[in-house]
């Protein structure tokens, strides 16, 4: 019998929950996608009385990684290499306790971003039109061994190119912050990668563009409300007008209730960035026309995503 209950770690801007299992000294740990056994996978256990004491095995072509004689004790369990906050489980290891227990464990814990080759720009929060970003360090790695296929750098664009990889699941491991589950998938809708990707005291998140909405939006000015997805204001995010050559033209700050206005009377096409630290930035077009035309609704509502999720933009 599996007695389990929840552990709910939260840091930062996510919160993890875990589950917490009680075992006896034998137990295995069975690790799939989906329902479909993973083979090759290694699966660990580390104590909470010190991060040298750790067991390591691995997953046999039914997916099961087995554990045996371990000492009694408060123990972590993760499978190696996955992305964004790993699955695991909280486990209570007694001589006493429950046998033959299976441990149920999913890998990769988010889905892939399906895509049919292995190119494109991944955008760092700070990144604006413009202007240069750091150049990243990325390496390629194979899904059920980690190992490292292919290594280099992204251009100040945050372009990069690792063409050539057969059909399977992948890794870009952003050294030294975190891994990007990839699927390479000749069916697939995108045929290169478009990310934006961000920080938290949980790690790396990242966002595929694709898969955000994004619509051209007619306003009579710039204003309008940032909030996060309950809802809640979202206060000192910049607000960043940008024309068609790049240039900043106007920056503003929202204010305590999460709500800006500009001044200026701009007419024309803009690209409009919206940016607070730990969420989502947005980016889209603004079409500003000064016309008196009330078809054109003003404010803008902005709500900004975290922790991978897609930042929107509609009008009031």
């Amino acid at each position: 019998m599996l007695a389990m209950s929840a552990v709910i770690v939260r840091c930062g801007a996510c919160t993890v929950v875990y589950s917490s299992v009680q075992t006896g000294p034998n137990f295995r740990v069975r690790v799939e996608d989906g329902g479909r056994p993973i083979k090759g996978i290694k699966v660990q256990i580390s104590s909470y009385q010190g991060s040298r004491n750790k067991l390591v095995a691995s997953t046999d072509e039914s997916g099961f990684a087995r554990f045996r004689a371990v000492r009694p004790g408060s123990y972590h369990l993760s499978a190696d290499h996955d992305a964004g906050v790993p699955d695991g489980a909280d486990l209570v290891v007694k001589l006493d306790g429950p046998a033959n227990v299976t441990i149920p464990l999913r890998w990769p814990s988010v889905a892939p971003i399906l895509v049919r080759s292995l190119k494109g720009t991944i955008h760092t929060p700070d990144q604006l039109p413009g202007s240069p970003q750091p150049r990243l360090a990325l390496d390629l790695l194979e899904g059920a061994s980690g190992h490292t296929l292919k290594s280099l750098e992204t251009t100040e664009s945050g372009e990069f190119s690792l063409e050539g990889a057969a059909p399977g699941l992948y890794f870009l491991n952003l050294r030294p912050s975190g891994l990007i589950a990839v699927a390479v998938d000749n069916a697939a809708r995108a045929d290169r990668l478009d990310l934006d990707i961000g920080w938290t005291s949980c790690g790396l998140w990242y966002a595929d563009r694709s898969m955000c909405p994004r619509s051209d939006l007619r306003i009579e000015k710039l204003s309008g409300q940032v909030t996060d997805a309950s809802g809640a204001a979202i206060s000192d995010a910049r607000i960043l007008l940008f024309d068609r050559t790049e240039t900043l033209v106007d920056e503003l700050r929202s204010d305590s209730a999460g709500k800006f206005a500009s001044p200026g009377p701009w007419d024309g096409p803009y690209e409009l960035v919206v940016t607070s630290a730990g969420f989502t930035p947005l980016r889209t077009t603004v079409h500003m026309e000064r016309r008196g035309n009330s078809s054109l609704l003003s404010p803008l509502a902005v709500q900004l995503g975290v922790g991978g999720a897609c930042s929107v933009a509609n009008s009031q």
